[in-house]
């Protein structure tokens, strides 16, 4: 667990004879290389430090890990989750549908009462999830917010664009590799939001009829993020891991003499741009042409890496 490398960064190009996607990936030395020789509580403060994005779960996976004393944070955890996807859903993907940014709804993340948050994204406060497909259809149509007129764009997109589906990872299955200390990813696997409210009625209903679509991987983090709004108590995990905006997360330390010697940190992101994985089976699902430019910002969007996704159209020769 020492000395590996870690994904800095990952571009896309676009291959226009290959009628597919080129992928450049940067490795740098692993942060978890931080927290060894550091006595346990050290490497626990540390942690969230170092992997500022969702640190109440990594603050959380590390003192599992270190065995020390976990006080699951819910909470924070959730609040976490709301913001991720909030700046994704009211920032990033009006932006690459040439909308304007819901900044008023953003405002109202400060607010302890997500009431008026919930309003802002759907209306009138009903459990979208709870929808049938006709149901959504009609809030689509009426469009009572900037989040469903944007929604009701996305719709338009044909659903096998970026159409791929994996196995949802396990609590144990991470737990299993998170303990072959030299093993890679074995088998590919996906996490994040999707898995987290698939068993909804709406949700579960677009997956049967159009399986996992850019538009139902985008409106389940929507769903995601309404969920989280009103925090329940914290799942029962294996030591080392935790629940992060982005999906599993998990952590693993090998202490000796008092000190951290080993540490291993596999984030979602492990998983869903694994090569060959999420991401990749994803792009390479989208049909090349002018609608890629505006469709392929919102499934990296959809698939939320950990890690900045670049999309490359410099050298992308014209479609006919």
């Amino acid at each position: 667990m020492t000395g590996s490398r870690a994904l800095r960064s990952l571009t896309l190009t676009p291959d226009g004879r290959a009628g597919g996607w080129r992928v450049a990936r940067e490795e740098g030395s692993d942060p978890a290389g931080t927290l060894i020789g550091r006595t346990p509580e050290e490497a626990a403060r540390l942690a969230p430090l170092v992997f500022n994005l969702c640190g109440a779960a990594h603050a959380v996976a590390a003192r599992s890990a270190l065995g020390l004393p976990v006080a699951a944070d819910a909470e924070a955890m959730a609040r976490e989750t709301v913001r991720d996807h909030a700046l994704a859903l009211l920032h990033t993907v009006p932006v690459a549908l040439g909308m304007a940014p819901d900044r008023s709804a953003l405002a109202l993340l400060a607010r302890p009462d997500g009431a008026a948050f919930r309003a802002a994204l759907v209306g009138d406060g009903s459990d979208l999830g709870a929808f049938a497909p006709s149901e959504l259809e009609a809030w689509l149509a009426s469009a009572p917010t900037p989040t469903a007129r944007a929604f009701a764009r996305i719709r338009a997109a044909d659903p096998a664009e970026g159409r791929v589906h994996l196995p949802e990872l396990s609590a144990d299955v991470l737990a299993a590799t998170l303990a072959r200390p030299a093993a890679a990813i074995g088998s590919h696997r996906e996490t994040g939001a999707l898995g987290r409210v698939a068993g909804t009625p709406l949700l579960s209903a677009l997956l049967k009829s159009e399986g996992p679509s850019l538009f139902v991987r985008l409106l389940a983090r929507l769903l995601d993020s309404l969920a989280h709004l009103v925090p329940g108590a914290a799942p029962t995990l294996p030591a080392g891991i935790a629940p992060a905006a982005r999906g599993l997360l998990g952590h693993r330390a090998q202490v000796e003499d008092g000190r951290v010697k080993a540490y291993r940190i596999l984030s979602p992101s492990a998983w869903n741009l694994a090569p060959g994985g999420l991401l990749e089976r994803a792009f390479a699902a989208l049909s090349p042409g002018w609608r890629t430019r505006w469709l392929a910002p919102l499934l990296v969007c959809a698939i939320n890496p950990c890690v900045p996704v670049t999309l490359s159209f410099a050298t992308e020769p014209a479609y006919a």
